[in-house]
């Protein structure tokens, strides 16, 4: 019995892992999220239609070939139908699923860190009057699913404040291309969750605050090809306090 008991929650198990790893497939996607759904007519010559019920809630391109591509809008129960019409005839084949939309709670984020001073702070007779100065700008990604390892794909820039140079910019997980704006891909993350760093040098004069500001312009997991729910948090300063100028010490 107990053996049996063992089996049935293993087997359990298996199906809710299945059901978290196809949530957001074309049948039950998220909304934002983009899915092709195709199939094989009779005759490639026949009239070929999809249609969705409701009729608003989503956006739909080759509704007239046998492949339609739908971004989902709005979260509800759709019918989508295909119907393929023997020209000649006027006869018809219809076929029809269900799709299921669900309230989207993918979600990067970022955050501005504490201020604090420049690379000459507190040295001893510091020589010059500019320092390059090492920064990190965190980056959060959650699904709301904690089945689901999504594979994100960030993109983003970085506004120095004038007299303020940026080099050396790089991602502490992912792959990082471009020199402004930014990507980073391969941004796996287990249990729907996950975090990475964006470093960077900062240079300037060391008398004057320094301002980064980071924002993300696009966010979005690619497996499913859903974007990020909002964009109201994805926007970071980094602000690099000056120290006092001070002279160098005389005497008579």
């Amino acid at each position: 019995m107990k053996k049996n008991l063992t089996y049935l929650i293993a087997i359990a198990a298996i199906i809710l892992l299945s059901f978290g790893a196809k949530a957001q497939g074309g049948l039950t996607p998220l909304v934002g999220s983009t899915h092709v759904y195709t199939v094989t007519p009779g005759s490639g010559s026949n009239d070929l239609k999809w249609t969705v019920s409701p009729a608003t809630g989503f956006s739909i391109t080759g509704d007239n070939t046998d492949e339609a591509t739908i971004t989902w809008t709005t979260a509800g129960i759709y019918t989508l139908t295909f119907t393929e019409t023997n020209n000649a005839t006027n006869c018809a084949t219809v076929k029809t699923t269900t799709v299921n939309v669900a309230a989207n709670s993918f979600d990067v984020s970022t955050s501005s860190p504490a201020d604090f001073c420049n690379s000459a702070d507190g040295q001893v007779n510091f020589v010059g009057s500019t320092a390059t100065t090492g920064i990190i700008i965190p980056v959060s990604m959650i699904t709301g699913i904690s089945t689901f390892n999504p594979n994100w794909e960030i993109t983003f820039t970085l506004t120095p404040n004038s007299g303020t140079t940026i080099t050396a910019v790089a991602a502490s997980s992912g792959t990082l291309s471009g020199t402004g704006p930014y990507t980073v891909t391969g941004l796996a993350s287990a249990s729907g969750e996950g975090t990475f760093d964006i470093t960077m040098n900062v240079a300037g004069d060391i008398y004057s605050s320094r301002d980064v500001v980071l924002t993300i312009t696009s966010a979005k997991e690619l497996t499913y090809n859903t974007p990020d729910v909002d964009s109201d948090d994805w926007t970071a300063t980094q602000t690099i306090n000056s120290i006092p100028n001070t002279s160098t010490i005389t005497t008579d």
